[in-house]
């Protein structure tokens, strides 16, 4: 075979020496990658997310409901398996089970909605606070116990 010169006007040699990026290579990659960011951070939290419920969200949410009622508080007791907050205008709360509701009446009247869909609701006494014990109709159960600081 004959061995022919090539002209190096003819073909594309100067595509086997480039040595870097051009200006349009580099704002391609750099919109690519800021178009798929935002979505790569939702695959992360898919897939390291664990399972929260959404009970167990309500559950912790209603937890917080109850400390800031226990803290705005100054004395309690717990009757016929509902809670008696007294307040410190001497407004009785009480916090109790209504079917598979949660609620707070404040004088016995009216009602606030604090959780729903539960099995069953239980207080208990304990030396330093109270202890509340929730178990949801997917049969989870979650306790908390509170410290009772204000107690005269």
């Amino acid at each position: 075979m004959q061995k022919k010169r090539q002209n190096p006007s003819a073909y594309m040699a100067y595509l086997t020496n480039e040595k870097g990026f051009n200006l349009v290579t580099l704002l391609t990659m750099i919109s690519l990658i800021f178009i798929t960011l935002p979505f790569l951070g939702y695959v992360l939290q898919i897939t390291t997310k664990p399972s929260d419920s959404y009970e167990e969200l309500s559950v912790h949410e209603f937890f917080r409901f109850i400390r800031d009622d226990i803290i705005s508080s100054h004395s309690y007791f717990i009757k016929k398996d509902a809670l008696h907050l007294i307040q410190e205008d001497d407004a009785i709360v009480i916090i109790s089970q209504y079917d598979n509701l949660i609620r707070r009446q404040v004088e016995n009247r009216g009602h606030e909605i604090y959780l729903r869909d539960i099995e069953g609701l239980e207080f208990y006494s304990q030396p330093y606070g109270i202890k509340i014990v929730i178990t949801v109709e997917e049969g989870a159960r979650f306790e908390r116990t509170f410290t009772f600081y204000n107690e005269t």
